[in-house]
């Protein structure tokens, strides 16, 4: 029964809201123990603001104007992320040079020059004697996903100074899939000489309590990587960093040294520490539907939104790495329906394992992902096809709402179990507040509005006590204020994108991978300025409305089958190539 009250959480949210509006506002309530605990509003002169409101009226006031007020902090949280992230991409593209050689063993190359502690930065390293490097066990989790898709990951990947030194690829496939294995067979022998290892391992179906999918997938490739590395870990000699990736991201060789650096410039606290990227969407976003590209600009969004300087934890999204020894501690990834927001799941999982003292840490290389894409019929079929898929790829995200009921659940255990209150920590509020935001916030703010909107337009000005009056004014200009930074926001964007696409663009003309797919950005690009203007728009049909499907949806299942949305191709013609 608490597994399913805390799952229904948001659900019982929206429900708790309706209600507060109903009682706020039906005139319907005309018995009088309602009369007497919700009395009717009489407008006396505006000398006690609260004066003539009913209960439900004031917590409205209250709730309304802090919601919007939430809004406009996401706002001024995400420019000043991007103002950040600017500066942070750039030093991270500036150490390149400075990047240590290693020899064909895995070790650091010797340098001449005074020795230098392991735990500096990369940039300070300087080493006589050579020192184990981190091994990379990345996790290709993919179902039913195009050949081509997969060809090109590894292909830039594969280019990567390190790779044949350091990279462990696994292939996480679905034994379900009919060409899994005939997939696995191809790309084990077209990429073998080219990384330390590449192996492919197959979920297999008809597990109890599991679903197909990538967390699946994930946690079965997991425990292959474990078992790969068990001797290492009972000596507590492991070096190994495990990067989970979607099928179609596109990682710089800046993300692996980057994480070099932060782990052995934070070497002692390198065991509870999780490693998260933002996300850019610079790939085919300038053949996507407007509708399309803005939601993934907000999804993107929501994950940057988390990464500003005094952040108390960052969300991972889609993109993470963390120490297999962590992993290993943590029991691995679940496998189950609730962790099908497997990156958000994970950093929860590994919260509360290490008693609420996991530390993430930034790393400001973005992983480069395409939009979805539709290749069903051409012209406005494919346009609708594509919303379609883009809004069942935002249902699975906002699936993971579940997530919020794992934390509530997870939460109260701990206040049951340990002595010290975990909940009381500032931080613990702080990733409370991210899950709030994340799955409570987007359809309380729509419904908020629309009714705002709606009641205003019903109700002459005259007859709204002075203090619903004040609320509507003041929460319309809080709305007008987000909008003003969420453009701004937008501009901040556009610049951290140029400077990231001209880096990957410039890396893919070196390792002669063409068919990559480059987005520009020119603010002055009609479908650009007109972004700003659906930006609203898109959040709702792809933040509030697929929110409320899944969160209702969750009173009667846990389940939601795993459909893998279409990727682009590349073809070279398009780019100007051949």
């Amino acid at each position: 029964m608490l597994v399913w009250l805390s799952r229904c959480l948001p659900g019982f949210s929206i429900i708790a809201l309706a209600a507060m509006l109903v009682f706020a506002f039906s005139g319907l309530l005309t018995s009088a123990l309602w009369l007497r605990i919700f009395p009717p509003s009489i407008f006396p002169p505006f000398e006690d603001p609260w004066n003539g409101l009913n209960i439900a009226q004031i917590v409205f006031v209250i709730y309304n104007v802090v919601v919007h007020i939430q809004m406009c902090a996401f706002t001024v949280r995400l420019g000043w992320s991007f103002t950040n992230m600017i500066k942070q991409t750039r030093l991270a593209l500036q150490r390149r040079p400075l990047e240590v050689p290693i020899t064909s063993t895995g070790h650091v190359e010797t340098i001449a020059g005074p020795k230098m502690s392991i735990n500096k930065p990369m940039d300070q390293i300087d080493e006589r004697t050579p020192a184990p490097e981190l091994i990379h066990a990345i996790i290709l989790p993919n179902y039913c996903e195009d050949l081509h898709t997969l060809e090109t990951t590894l292909k830039v990947l594969a280019c990567h100074p390190r790779a044949k030194a350091q990279y462990e690829i696994y292939l996480a496939m679905e034994l379900k899939e009919e060409s899994s294995m005939m997939k696995a067979a191809q790309l084990v022998s077209a990429f073998e000489d080219h990384f330390l290892g590449i192996h492919s391992t197959f979920h297999p179906p008809g597990i109890q309590g599991e679903i197909a999918g990538k967390s699946s997938n994930v946690a079965f490739a997991a425990r292959s990587i474990i078992e790969v590395h068990r001797s290492s870990l009972r000596m507590d000699e492991c070096n190994v960093m495990v990067t989970v990736m979607d099928a179609d991201t596109h990682l710089s060789r800046d993300y692996f040294t980057e994480i070099r650096r932060l782990h052995y410039n934070n070497i002692t606290e390198a065991n509870r520490a999780i490693y998260c990227c933002p996300i850019i969407f610079d790939r085919n976003s300038n053949e996507s539907p407007i509708l399309v590209r803005c939601a993934d600009l907000l999804w993107s969004f929501a994950g940057i939104s988390t990464m500003h300087p005094y952040t108390a934890i960052a969300i991972p999204t889609s993109v993470y790495s963390l120490p297999l020894s962590l992993a290993e501690r943590v029991g691995g990834w679940d496998s189950d329906p609730t962790a099908i927001g497997e990156d958000l799941h994970m950093l929860l999982k590994c919260y509360f394992e290490t008693s609420g003292n996991l530390i993430s840490r930034v790393v400001y290389i973005p992983a480069s992902q395409c939009n979805v894409s539709s290749d069903r019929g051409i012209g406005w079929r494919r346009t609708v096809d594509t919303w379609l898929a883009r809004y069942r790829q935002a249902l699975r995200h906002m699936w993971g709402a579940l997530d919020s009921g794992f934390a509530a659940r997870r939460t109260i255990g701990y206040l049951r179990f340990h002595q010290r209150c975990l909940f009381l920590r500032p931080r613990h509020f702080a990733l409370l507040h991210l899950l709030w935001e994340a799955h409570f916030m987007p359809c309380h703010l729509t419904i908020l509005m629309l009714f705002s909107v709606l009641y205003t337009l019903w109700t002459p000005a005259g007859l709204l006590h002075p203090t619903l009056a004040w609320a509507f004014g003041f929460t319309n200009t809080l709305r007008t204020l987000a909008f003003i930074g969420l453009n701004i926001s937008v501009v901040l964007y556009e610049r951290w994108h140029a400077i990231c696409l001209n880096s990957r663009m410039k890396d893919m003309h070196e390792a002669n991978i063409p068919d990559t797919g480059f987005s520009h950005r020119i603010w002055s690009r009609p479908q650009h300025l007109f972004e700003r203007l659906c930006l609203p728009v898109s959040g709702t049909i792809y933040g509030a409305v697929p929110t409320i499907h899944a969160v209702f949806s969750h009173f009667w299942t846990d389940r939601l089958v795993y459909r893998v949305s279409k990727k682009p191709k590349f073809v070279l013609e398009e780019l100007g190539v051949l």
